[in-house]
C-alpha cells in the first residue's frame, strides 16, 4: 500500500507540498478525526517504503523470471512465487504421507463400563501384534482379575478463559470450520466489505490484542451496544489477555467499531457476528466458572487418568459458545471401585490428518514451530510473527492460497485441502531445477525484508543475495531438460482401463491405481483394507475387470474365521465417496 500510494503521489506531484501518513484503524467518522489529528510525516515511513519496493523487486525474480524459466526448463506452463511453493510443497509433502501411509492393525484391551449410567472407558498401556492374541488375552485376564479402584480425585473450580480476539488469520480458520463451504477468500471479502462500511476494524491485522491507548474506542463501542440491549460488559483496561504493545505492530485485533449494521448479507453476516461475539466474550464482566474434576483410577499397577469439567456459570459463554463440551463423572472418592470388562480389541493406526483452513492458517503464521498446535503462541513466536518470518503476510494470505487453488496444485474440499497432479508435478521441478523455496528459505527472506522496515539491513544486500541464489540456479540448471510429463503420475504408461465415475484413464502407480484427473477421486489402494483382511493384493488384472465388467473373480482368498482358502466373486461400487467391495458366492 505504502509503493502504490508513493508512486502515485511521485508520478502526478506537480509542486512540493507537505505530505502526511494517515493510519487509520477503522473507517468511522471518530477514527479519521483521530487518525488525521495523529498523522506524521511521510518521510518517518521512508523505510517502509524501501521495504514494499524492495518486495516487489524480490517477488517479480522469483515470481516471474523462475516461472519463465521452470517453463522452458519444463515444456508446459509452471507457476512459481515466493510464497506459492512453499504452501504447495507442504500440501504435497501431507499428501504424500497419506498416500504412502500403510495402516498397522494392532490388539489393546479396553475396557467400556458405566457407573450411575455415566461411562467409564479405561485402555490398557501396553499393545500386541495381531499374532499376538493370547498374550494380549493374558493381559486383559490379568486386568480383569486385578479390579481397578480410585487412587486420587483432584477437584478444582476454575476459571475458564475465553478466546484472544481475532487476528484475520484465526477468524478465517474459525469460520471456514465452522462453515466447509466458505473459503479464506471469502472471509477476507467479507470483512474487507465490513470494514469499508465502517462495521469493523482494519481486517488485515496478524495481531490479537490492542494497544494500550484504543481504551476510549472500546468504550466508545460498548456504550452503543448498550444503547441496543447489551449489557455486561467493561473495558477491561490494563488487562494484558486483551492489551498488549509488544503483540501489535501496525494493526491490531479486529473488533467491532460503534456503527452498528442493521441487516447483512450472507458471509458478511457471519464474520460480524463473529467478530462481534468474540468481542463480547473478551469485554464481559462476569467470570465463566467450571468445576474440573481428575480421577487418577488404579489397574493392575497402572495408572489412568479421567478428566471431566462441567460449567457453572457461563460468563462469556452466553455469547459465545466454547468448543468443549461439558464431560460428566460420576461421583466418586478415593478408595471407590471401578468396575472394569476389558476386552481384546483390535485396532489401526491412522494416517496423518491433511490440512484444514485452520492448521494450514496455524502453519503459515509460525512456520518455524516444531508441530502444529492450538492456543496462544510464545513470545518468541510473536516476535516471529511480528518481523513477518511467517509464509505471506495477513494482506496476501487469502489470495495466495486462492492462486495455488486457481493454479491446479491444490484444492479446497469441505474444509480439507487435496495436493493435485499438478503440485506434485510443481514440486518435483523444483527438486530438479535447484529451486529452493522451502519454507526456511521463504521465513529468512520475509525476516531480511521487515529488517528493511526497522533499518537493520538496506534494499542492496536483499537484492544481491536475491540476484546470488537466482545465478546459481540459473548455472546449476544450464544442461538439464525435464520431460513434460511427471513421474509422478507416470501417464505414458498405457492406462489400465477408463474411471467408473467419469470415463478418464486410470493408471498404475506405486501404492494404487487412480483417475488421471484428480479431482474425480477415484482411486483404489494396493494394499486395500478388504482385501488385506483376506490376505489379497488388488492386482493389475482385478483392476482391469473391476473397470470393464464392476466384478472379478478371486480363487484364493483366505477365510480367518475358517482358517482356510476359499474363491468368491467380488463386485465392486465406486459410487460413494470411496469405492466399496461385496463377495458373492455359488449357490452351491
Amino acid at each position: 500500500g505504502e509503493v502504490i500510494v508513493r508512486l502515485v503521489i511521485e508520478s502526478n506531484l506537480r509542486s512540493k507540498k507537505e505530505i502526511l501518513r494517515l493510519w487509520l484503524p477503522a473507517l468511522t467518522p471518530e477514527a479519521i478525526r483521530e487518525g488525521i489529528r495523529g498523522a506524521k510525516p511521510a518521510r518517518e515511513y521512508e523505510n517502509l517504503y524501501q521495504a514494499g519496493k524492495t518486495r516487489a523487486a524480490v517477488d517479480w525474480l522469483m515470481g516471474i523470471e523462475l516461472t519463465r524459466y521452470a517453463t522452458l526448463k519444463a515444456g508446459a506452463f509452471v507457476r512459481v512465487g515466493r510464497c506459492v511453493c512453499p504452501i504447495v510443497s507442504k500440501v504435497v509433502e501431507r499428501e504424500k504421507e497419506i498416500r504412502d501411509f500403510v495402516p498397522e492393525k494392532y490388539l489393546a484391551a479396553v475396557s467400556k463400563t458405566n457407573i450411575d449410567g455415566i461411562p467409564i472407558e479405561l485402555t490398557g498401556a501396553r499393545t500386541f501384534s495381531l499374532s499376538d492374541h493370547a498374550a494380549a488375552q493374558a493381559y486383559a485376564d490379568a486386568c480383569n482379575m486385578a479390579g481397578a479402584e480410585v487412587s486420587n480425585v483432584k477437584k478444582t473450580c476454575g476459571i475458564v478463559k475465553p478466546g484472544n480476539l481475532f487476528s484475520m488469520s484465526d477468524l478465517q480458520s474459525y469460520l471456514c470450520r465452522k462453515n466447509k463451504n466458505l473459503t479464506p477468500s471469502d472471509v477476507l471479502d467479507a470483512v474487507q466489505s465490513l470494514y469499508e462500511k465502517g462495521y469493523v476494524t482494519y481486517p488485515r491485522t496478524s495481531s490479537n490484542f490492542l494497544c494500550t491507548g484504543e481504551i476510549g474506542r472500546i468504550l466508545a463501542t460498548i456504550r452503543a451496544f448498550e444503547k441496543t440491549g447489551v449489557t455486561g460488559l467493561c473495558g477491561k483496561e490494563g488487562n494484558r489477555q486483551i492489551y498488549d504493545d509488544s503483540r501489535v505492530e501496525s494493526h491490531s485485533a479486529l473488533t467491532p467499531t460503534d456503527r452498528i449494521p442493521a441487516d447483512l448479507p450472507g458471509a458478511e453476516r457471519e464474520a460480524y457476528e463473529a467478530i462481534r461475539n468474540r468481542f463480547f466474550a473478551a469485554f464481559c464482566d462476569e467470570e465463566c466458572l467450571a468445576d474440573k474434576t481428575e480421577l487418577t483410577i488404579l489397574c493392575n499397577g497402572e495408572e489412568h487418568t479421567v478428566k471431566g469439567s462441567v460449567v457453572i456459570r457461563k460468563g462469556w459463554m452466553k455469547y459465545e459458545e466454547s468448543d468443549k463440551k461439558d464431560k460428566l463423572l460420576p461421583a466418586l472418592s478415593e478408595g471407590c471401585k471401578i468396575p472394569v470388562r476389558f476386552e481384546v480389541t483390535e485396532k489401526e493406526t491412522s494416517p496423518p490428518k491433511r490440512f484444514t483452513v485452520e492448521t494450514l492458517n496455524a502453519w503459515m503464521k509460525a512456520p518455524m514451530r516444531k508441530a502444529e498446535k492450538e492456543g496462544d503462541y510464545t513470545d518468541e513466536e510473536w516476535k516471529d510473527i511480528l518481523s513477518e518470518a511467517t509464509i505471506c503476510t495477513e494482506a496476501t494470505r487469502a489470495d495466495t492460497i486462492d492462486r495455488c487453488v486457481k493454479s491446479g496444485y491444490i484444492e479446497l474440499k469441505k474444509g480439507s485441502y487435496y495436493a493435485k497432479e499438478a503440485g506434485f508435478r510443481l514440486v518435483e521441478i523444483l527438486e530438479r531445477l535447484g529451486i529452493d523455496l522451502s519454507p526456511q528459505k521463504t521465513v529468512e527472506l520475509s525476516r531480511n525484508l521487515h529488517g528493511i522496515v526497522t533499518g537493520r539491513t538496506i534494499p542492496l544486500q536483499v537484492l544481491e543475495e536475491t540476484r546470488t541464489m537466482m545465478d546459481a540456479i540459473f548455472t546449476s540448471g544450464k544442461d538439464i531438460c525435464i520431460p513434460v510429463i511427471s513421474t509422478a503420475l507416470s501417464e505414458d504408461k498405457e492406462p489400465i482401463g477408463t474411471c467408473p465415475r467419469c470415463g478418464k484413464p486410470v493408471y498404475e502407480r506405486e501404492k494404487l491405481y487412480s483417475c488421471a484427473d484428480r479431482a474425480c477421486g477415484f482411486v483404489l489402494f494396493k494394499d486395500n483394507g478388504f482385501f488385506a483382511a483376506m490376505k489379497k493384493k488388488l492386482t493389475k488384472k482385478m483392476v482391469r475387470d473391476f473397470l470393464k465388467d464392476g466384478k472379478t473373480y478371486v480363487p484364493d482368498l483366505y477365510s480367518k474365521r475358517k482358517d482356510r482358502a476359499f474363491g468368491a466373486t467380488i463386485l465392486m461400487d465406486a459410487g460413494g465417496k470411496y469405492p466399496s467391495f461385496l463377495l458373492v458366492f455359488d449357490k452351491k
